[in-house]
């Protein structure tokens, strides 16, 4: 169940069915060798979807969900949502 935009900057001023639900395929080993595949989903209002490119990240055993500025070359990421 989606609760609300995953940009935790957002203002929430986009009507909540402004919007795009993005679908992120996870494959993620293990040091013994194991794959889990997680399916992730995130949904950005219509301004952050306008605005944000989600892409996923993995460093150090951590994986992270990056809400890039689109297009990548106007900055940092804007916000980030952990995956447990």
């Amino acid at each position: 169940m989606v609760t609300g935009c995953e940009n935790h900057l957002c203002t929430g001023s986009c009507p909540s069915d402004d919007g795009k639900l993005f679908r992120l395929d996870l494959e993620i080993a293990s040091m013994a060798g194991a794959t889990q595949r997680k399916i992730v989903f995130l949904w950005l209002c219509g301004n952050c979807a306008r605005r944000m490119n989600p892409r996923v990240e993995v460093a150090e055993g951590t994986v992270r969900v990056l809400l890039a500025a689109a297009p990548p070359a106007l900055g940092k990421p804007a916000a980030t949502a952990m995956i447990n």
